[in-house]
């Protein structure tokens, strides 16, 4: 196992969880939320909000060299992703993941957008937590955070037996996206 170091994981949504690491199993969290407030009602608006805190959170951590961001992608047979494609939340996540992926590809940063077939597999929130509690730890304050944690320790290598979701991609075409830090 490799441990990520100078690397941010990130579960974008209107919550978006993000997890700094540093060179260990712990590592520095946070969450940003979009306010559903009158003043920001407006799709534009909520996004342009949340890129500007995103970007504050690259400021906040200038030594950054890479970015993993969990994917956007519709599950076949997912009731929740089938309700989240109806009421078009699929189509304001993929804009909120490109606008994270660009401002951190404009920094110079390494960026990787692993949908959370390859990171998760078919794993539930709680079977997470439980994996993740007994690797680090710690609990976590909300599934966002939990999940931001997650992408990073798989990307440690740290949930080898994830039974996956099955892909559309070739194997080959999977190999040339495999990459570790």
């Amino acid at each position: 196992m490799q441990f990520l170091s100078r690397a941010i994981s990130i579960d974008p949504g209107d919550h978006s969880g993000w997890a700094y690491w540093k060179g260990d199993l712990v590592p520095i969290v946070g969450q940003f939320n979009v306010s559903h407030s009158k003043k920001i009602k407006i799709l534009e608006d909520q996004l342009a909000f949340q890129w500007e805190l995103f970007s504050e959170l690259l400021d906040n951590f200038a030594e950054t060299k890479y970015v993993f961001i969990e994917g956007v992608e519709y599950w076949e047979g997912s009731q929740k992703s089938a309700m989240a494609a109806k009421r078009q939340n699929l189509s304001k996540l993929s804009y909120l993941v490109g606008g994270y992926a660009n401002e951190a590809r404009a920094r110079g940063y390494e960026v990787r957008l692993l949908p959370a077939r390859q990171w998760k597999g078919q794993m539930s929130n709680k079977v997470l937590e439980r994996r993740v509690l007994s690797i680090n730890g710690v609990r976590y304050p909300s599934e966002h955070i939990l999940n931001a944690v997650g992408i990073g320790l798989s990307r440690m290598g740290l949930f080898q037996n994830t039974r996956t979701m099955p892909s559309r991609q070739s194997k080959s075409k999977q190999r040339e996206w495999q990459w570790r830090t």
